[in-house]
C-alpha cells in the first residue's frame, strides 16, 4: 500500500469562512430566516480552523486525525457549493436579472444550510477527542526573494563535457547518415536531467549557426504522428496551426513545403515508442530534408534507441557526488552568496542528504528548494532522519525527496500543486493560464494590497523554485511543464478529488470527483458518465486539441453541473452553445477557443461570476452578446487581435465590466454608453487600448487614462477622412492633451492626428518609462519636442508632410541616450536630424527629400535609403560629425563602421559614391542610377552578401570589386547587359542569382572565368529571355544546385559532358525554357 499523502484542508476551510462572512455583511433579504444558521456555521468553522494546522501536522502520523480532515474537507468542498450558489442567487435577484421565487429557494437553502451544519457540528464534536492544539496561523505566503529559474549554462552543474560531446555529435560531418537524418538517443532514467541537457544543447549559439532551423517537440507516451508533425510546423511558422480539417497527405506537404532539402535539427523529447510501425513513417518523412539532418531524442528506455537511434545511444550517468553538492549549495545559498562559506557541520549534514538524493539533479534540486535559505542545522537534521527515506519500498515511483519537499510546502501551494494531475503527461503549460484556473478554482489566498493575479505568480515563482515545475525556454519563448516523477507526485497527492479519463475508462471518478480532465477524442460517452456519477464537479478540461463532439452531452452537462468553476470546451464540435449555460450559476472560466460558434447566446450573459471568456480562433464569430455588460466579474476576454477590429460595435454598458483586463480596441461612438467615458472606470485594463475615432470624443478626461497604470500600450486615431478646419484642429489638440496616459506606459502610437502640436505631456517628457513611439500621418505637426526620455528605444515618423524642425537634435545624446531604431518616412520638409545617436542600430530613411544629413553612431547595424530624391553623398557630414563625438575629436584617420551588417540604398536617382566608412557585410543597391563604383576600402574584407538591382547598365556590375569575403551575389533587373564580365577573385562566392536581365545573352565575357567560381554552390536563373547558352567551357565543378526557368530562348547547356561533370550536383529545376534540347 502507498504511502498516505498529507491533506490540505485549511485553504478549503478558509474560503468556506470567507464566504459565510461575506454574506452575514451583506444582508440580503434572500438571508432572512437562515442568517442565525449561516452565523453559527461560520462561528463552528472558526473554532475547527484553528486546529487545523495542528491537524495537518500530525496526520501522516496519526490515522484518526488524518480521517477527522477527511471528513472536514469534504464538508467543506459541500459548504464552500451551498454558501456559493446561495449569494450568487441573491446578488441576482437584488440586480434583477432573473426571477426568484423567494420563499420556495429560501425554504431549499435552509434545509441544504441546516444540513451541512449538522456535519459541521459533528464534525466539531469529534475534534474535542483528537486532542488537536489551537495554533496561531503564520504568514501564509512567506516573503521571499523570487529569482528567475531558468535552463542556461550557469544554472546547470556538472554537464559540460556532456553538452560538448552531444553537439560534437550534431555539427561532425563524421556522423552524416547516407539517408540525410542522423538519429541521437540521449538515454537515462527519470530525473538525470535529459531534457535539461537537450535544452542546452539546442539553445547553443554554435547549433543555432549550423542548422538551417530547429525544432522541438515533447512527444509523450502517446507517439501521436500528426500531432508531432502540428508542433513541427507550428515552431518553423512561429504561430498555430489548425490541422483537425488536413488529411495526412495534407499535412505532410505543408511541412515538406519548409523542410525539403534543408539542414534542420529536431529534438524528440520524452519518447517511449518501441514500434517500428509508429516511428517509420515520421522517419520517412524527415529522410526529405537535406544533408546532415540531425534529431535528438531523449527517453528513459533503452529499446527505444534500438527502434529509432542511427547513432549509439548517449548514456547519460548520474551526477557525481562533488557536483551534486556543488548543485545543492548553489540553489540553498544563491540568494545571500553563502556558498562558499558553509559551517563544517551544515556541511556534513547536507552532503548526507545529497547523497540520499543518489546522484539525481531532480532529486537534488527539490532538496535544494526545500531547505533554499536555511542555515538552521538542526531543521537539517530533521530532514536527514526523516522516516520516508526508509519508505521508498512502498511508493517506489515517486523519490523520497519528492515527498518531503511536497510535504514542506504550505497547505495553498499543496492545493495548486495537487491540482495540476489533471494535466497529462508532458503537457506544456503557460505561467499566466495556470494562474487564471487556480483563480477561478478560488484556490488563491488574498493578502494585504497584492492582486490576485500577483499573488498566484508569486505561488506559481514558488513551486518553480522548488523544482515541481520545469522551464522549458525554447526560442525565448517560456513555457512549462512537470517532470514526470513530478507529475506521478501530484498523482499520488490528489486523492479522489483529481482525475483523468483516458480511452473511455471512467472507474476512477466518483461522487467525490472534482477536478477531471477528458484525456480520449471522443467525449461524448465518456462526459455522460462524468455527469452521471460526479454530480459536484468543480473541473473539466479537455487538454489535447482534437476536434470533440460532444453530442447530447452538453446541455445534460449544463443541467447538471450546478456547482462548476471551470469549463474547457475547446476544440469542440459546436456551432451554437445551449441557452442552457445559464444554468452554470458559479462558473468562472469558460474556454470555448476554435470552436466553430458564430453567436454567443444572450443567456451567457446571466453568469454572475463569470470572470474568465476564451474566445481565441473562434473565426466565424461576428459579435458579443448585447448584455455583456451584465458580466460585471468578467476580468479577461479572450479574443483574437483582429476580432476587435471586424466588430462593428461593442455591447452597450460594456463600462460595467469595472475588472476587464483586457480590450483591445474602443470605438468612440456619439450615443449615450458609447462615448469615451465608459472607460473611466476600467482602472485593471492591461496590454494595448486602440482607441480609434476620436474626432467623436467630448471631455475626453472622462476616460481618466492617466489611472491606468497596467496598459503598457496606447493608439491613440482619428478618422482619416473626416473633414474639419482649424477649429477642429484645436478640438484635437484639446482632446489629446486630456488623454494623458499613465506614466508606466511603455509605447505610444498616434495616427491621423491633426493638431499643429503636440501635448505638454509629450513636450516635457512625462512618459519617462516610454520605450516606443510611432507617430503616423499626423499630417499639421510642424514641429517636433519629445523631452527627455531616457528609456525610448525606437522611434517611428511616417506621412507628417508639415514636419519640419526637430528642435531637440542639439542635445540627443542626453535626450535620446538609449535610442536604437529610428525610422523616418515620408516627411519631405524634414531638414535635419539628430546628429548623434549615440546606441543607434537601425535607421531607415525613405521619401525625406529636404533631409541632407544623417545621423551617426558607431554601433550601426542596419541603414536603410529609400526614395529620397536629393541625397548625393554624405561622406563629409559623417566626417564632421565623428570628430565631436561625446565632445572629444576623434583620431584624424576615418575609421570603419565594422559593427554595419547591412546596407540598403533604393531608389536614391542622385547618389552617387557609396560612403567610405560604412562597411557592410552585407550591401542592397535599387535604382541608383548615378552610381557607378563600389570600389571603396575595406570593403573587400567585410562584404559578405551584394546585391544589385535596376542600376546603370552594366557599369555597376562591372566594378564588383576582388573580395575574399563574398558568400552571395544577386544581379537583377539591368538593362543594356549583354554579358557578365570576367569575374574577380571570388573565392568564397556560394551563391550566384541572376534575375530579369533582359538583355543578357552570355554568363561571361571570358568563358573560363566562370570555372574561377570554385566554391559556387548555387545557380539560379531567371527571366532572361536572350540567354541562349550556358558557358562552353562549363559549370564550376562544386555546383550543387542549378535552378534556370523563364529562358526561352535557351538551347544549350553546353558540352553534352557539362552535366556529367558535375559530380556534386543534387537538384536540378528546370521551368520554362522551351528551346532547350
Amino acid at each position: 500500500m502507498a504511502d498516505p499523502f498529507s491533506l490540505a484542508v485549511s485553504p478549503i476551510v478558509n474560503k468556506v469562512i470567507e464566504a459565510a462572512t461575506s454574506l452575514i455583511k451583506k444582508k440580503f433579504h434572500l438571508l432572512r430566516g437562515v442568517e442565525k444558521d449561516v452565523e453559527k456555521l461560520n462561528s463552528e468553522l472558526t473554532a475547527i480552523q484553528a486546529v487545523v494546522q495542528d491537524a495537518e501536522d500530525k496526520q501522516l502520523d496519526d490515522p484518526p486525525v488524518r480521517d477527522w480532515l477527511g471528513k472536514l474537507q469534504e464538508a467543506a468542498y459541500d459548504a464552500e457549493d451551498i454558501l456559493e450558489t446561495f449569494a450568487t442567487e441573491a446578488c441576482l435577484w437584488q440586480r434583477k436579472q432573473q426571477q426568484v421565487n423567494k420563499f420556495r429557494y429560501k425554504l431549499n437553502a435552509a434545509h441544504k444550510i441546516k444540513e451541512i451544519l449538522a456535519r459541521i457540528d459533528e464534525i466539531g464534536e469529534e475534534k474535542k477527542k483528537l486532542h488537536l492544539n489551537v495554533q496561531v496561523p503564520g504568514n501564509i505566503t512567506p516573503e521571499r526573494i523570487y529569482t528567475e529559474y531558468s535552463v542556461n549554462e550557469s544554472s546547470v552543474v556538472g554537464r559540460e563535457d556532456d553538452k560538448d560531446k552531444i553537439i560534437d555529435l550534431l555539427i561532425s560531418e563524421e556522423f552524416d547518415s547516407a539517408d540525410n537524418i542522423s538519429v541521437i538517443p540521449i538515454i537515462g532514467m527519470g530525473g538525470l536531467g535529459k531534457t535539461t541537457l537537450a535544452q542546452l544543447v539546442y539553445n547553443n549559439d554554435t547549433v543555432k549557426k549550423h542548422f538551417k532551423f530547429r525544432m522541438w517537440v515533447c512527444v509523450t507516451k502517446n507517439f501521436d504522428y500528426r500531432r508531432i508533425l502540428k508542433e513541427m510546423i507550428e515552431y518553423h511558422s512561429k504561430m498555430k496551426h489548425d490541422i483537425n480539417s488536413l488529411s495526412d497527405n495534407q499535412i505532410k506537404s505543408r511541412l515538406l513545403s519548409f523542410l525539403a532539402g534543408k539542414r534542420f535539427f529536431l529534438v524528440l523529447d520524452d519518447v517511449w515508442t518501441e514500434s517500428y510501425k509508429e516511428w517509420d513513417p515520421l522517419k520517412e518523412l524527415l529522410k526529405q530534408g537535406g544533408k546532415g539532418c540531425r534529431v535528438l531524442v531523449t527517453s528513459r528506455n533503452t529499446r527505444v534507441s534500438n527502434v529509432m537511434g542511427t547513432q549509439p545511444p548517449y548514456l547519460l550517468g548520474c551526477l557525481p557526488e562533488d557536483q551534486c553538492w556543488s548543485l545543492f549549495k548553489k540553489i540553498v545559498f544563491e540568494e545571500r552568496n553563502l556558498a562558499g562559506n558553509v559551517s563544517r557541520d551544515l556541511e556534513n549534514v547536507g552532503r548526507e542528504i545529497v547523497g540520499k538524493c543518489k546522484g539525481l539533479p531532480l532529486a537534488v534540486k527539490a532538496m535544494g528548494g526545500l531547505l533554499r535559505g536555511e542555515d538552521d542545522v538542526n531543521k537539517w537534521r530533521r530532514i536527514l532522519k526523516h522516516d520516508i527515506w526508509e519508505a521508498e519500498a512502498g511508493n517506489p515511483e515517486v523519490l523520497p525527496a519528492l515527498k518531503l519537499s511536497y510535504d514542506d510546502l504550505p497547505s495553498h501551494l499543496k492545493r495548486c500543486f495537487a491540482y495540476c494531475y489533471i494535466f497529462p503527461k508532458s503537457y506544456v503549460f503557460d505561467k499566466l493560464e495556470l494562474v487564471k484556473l487556480w483563480k477561478a478554482e478560488s484556490f488563491i489566498l488574498s493578502k494585504g494590497q497584492d492582486t490576485i493575479d500577483e499573488i498566484g505568480s508569486d505561488y506559481f515563482d514558488e513551486l518553480l523554485m522548488r523544482s515541481f515545475f520545469q522551464l522549458l525556454d525554447i526560442e525565448n519563448k517560456k513555457r512549462y511543464r512537470m517532470h514526470d516523477l513530478i507529475h506521478e507526485l501530484a498523482q499520488s497527492v490528489s486523492g479522489p478529488h483529481c482525475c483523468q479519463v483516458k480511452d473511455k475508462v471512467t472507474s476512477q471518478i466518483s461522487d467525490r470527483s472534482r477536478h477531471v480532465s477528458l484525456l480520449c477524442k471522443d467525449v461524448e460517452q465518456p462526459a455522460l458518465e462524468v455527469i452521471d456519477k460526479s454530480k459536484k464537479l468543480r473541473t473539466l478540461l479537455l487538454p489535447s486539441e482534437y476536434l470533440k463532439a460532444f453530442g447530447q452531452a452538453l446541455d445534460k452537462m449544463f443541467r447538471t453541473l450546478k456547482y462548476i468553476r471551470v469549463l474547457d470546451l475547446s476544440s469542440s464540435v459546436m456551432e451554437e452553445l445551449p441557452k442552457s449555460i445559464e444554468e452554470l450559476k458559479l462558473l468562472r472560466y469558460l474556454d470555448l477557443s476554435r470552436t466553430e460558434i458564430r453567436t454567443l447566446p444572450n443567456s451567457i450573459c446571466n453568469l454572475y461570476n463569470l470572470q474568465i471568456l476564451k474566445l481565441l480562433g473562434c473565426l466565424w464569430l461576428l459579435e458579443l452578446p448585447k448584455d455583456l455588460g451584465n458580466l460585471v466579474n468578467l476580468q479577461h476576454l479572450e479574443l483574437d487581435e483582429m476580432f476587435w477590429y471586424k466588430l462593428s460595435a461593442l455591447p452597450p454598458r460594456i463600462g460595467n465590466l469595472k475588472g476587464l483586463q483586457n480590450l483591445h480596441a474602443f470605438s468612440v461612438g456619439h450615443k449615450n454608453g458609447c462615448g469615451i467615458e465608459i472607460l473611466k472606470d476600467m482602472v485593471y485594463l492591461t496590454g494595448t487600448l486602440h482607441i480609434s475615432k476620436l474626432e467623436n470624443a467630448v471631455n475626453a478626461a472622462e476616460a481618466k487614462l492617466k489611472d491606468k497604470e497596467w496598459l503598457k500600450k496606447v493608439v491613440f486615431e482619428w478618422n482619416n477622412n473626416r473633414d474639419g478646419g482649424p477649429q477642429d484642429e484645436a478640438a484635437e489638440e484639446v482632446v489629446l492633451e486630456e488623454l494623458q496616459p499613465h506614466s508606466n506606459l511603455k509605447e505610444l502610437q498616434i495616427l491621423h492626428y491633426r493638431g499643429t502640436g503636440f501635448p505638454s505631456w509629450i513636450r516635457d517628457g512625462l512618459l519617462q518609462n516610454l520605450a516606443t513611439i510611432s507617430l503616423n500621418h499626423c499630417t499639421k505637426c510642424k514641429v517636433l519636442s519629445l523631452g527627455q526620455l531616457p528609456h525610448l528605444e525606437e522611434l517611428n515618423a511616417k506621412g507628417m508632410q508639415e514636419l519640419e524642425e526637430w528642435p531637440d537634435v542639439q542635445h540627443p545624446d542626453v535626450l535620446y541616450r538609449s535610442l536604437l531604431r529610428l525610422k523616418i518616412s515620408s516627411c519631405p520638409k524634414l531638414k535635419e536630424l539628430p546628429k548623434i545617436l549615440p546606441k543607434l542600430e537601425v535607421l531607415k530613411v525613405k521619401k525625406c527629400d529636404s533631409l541632407r544629413e544623417l545621423p551617426v553612431s558607431p554601433y550601426l547595424e542596419l541603414l536603410i535609403l529609400a526614395d529620397n530624391l536629393v541625397l548625393e553623398d554624405w561622406n563629409e557630414t559623417i566626417i564632421l560629425h565623428l570628430e565631436t563625438v561625446n565632445g572629444q575629436r576623434v583620431a584624424e584617420e576615418r575609421p570603419s563602421y565594422i559593427n554595419l551588417l547591412e546596407l540598403k540604398i533604393i531608389n536614391c536617382p542622385k547618389f552617387q559614391a557609396l560612403p567610405e566608412h560604412l562597411v557592410p557585410r552585407k550591401l542592397e543597391i535599387s535604382g541608383c542610377q548615378l552610381l557607378s563604383t563600389l570600389l571603396i576600402p575595406d570593403l573587400s574584407q567585410f562584404l559578405q552578401h551584394l546585391a544589385i538591382d535596376a542600376c546603370r547598365g552594366g557599369t555597376l556590375v562591372r566594378a564588383i570589386p576582388d573580395t575574399g569575403s563574398l558568400e552571395s551575389l544577386v544581379i537583377s533587373n539591368i538593362s543594356n547587359l549583354a554579358s557578365l564580365p570576367k569575374w574577380p577573385h571570388l573565392p568564397k562566392l556560394k551563391a550566384l542569382y541572376i534575375r530579369d536581365c533582359k538583355d543578357l545573352v552570355s554568363l561571361s565575357e571570358e568563358e573560363a572565368s566562370f570555372q574561377s567560381l570554385t566554391s559556387l554552390k548555387l545557380l539560379s536563373i531567371r527571366d532572361c529571355p536572350k540567354l541562349v547558352s550556358l558557358p562552353d567551357n562549363g559549370m564550376p565543378a562544386s555546383l550543387e544546385c542549378l535552378s534556370i526557368g523563364s529562358c526561352p530562348s535557351l538551347n544549350s547547356f553546353g558540352p553534352k559532358e557539362m552535366l556529367k561533370s558535375l559530380t556534386f550536383l543534387k537538384d536540378l529545376y528546370i521551368e520554362d525554357c522551351p528551346a532547350l534540347q
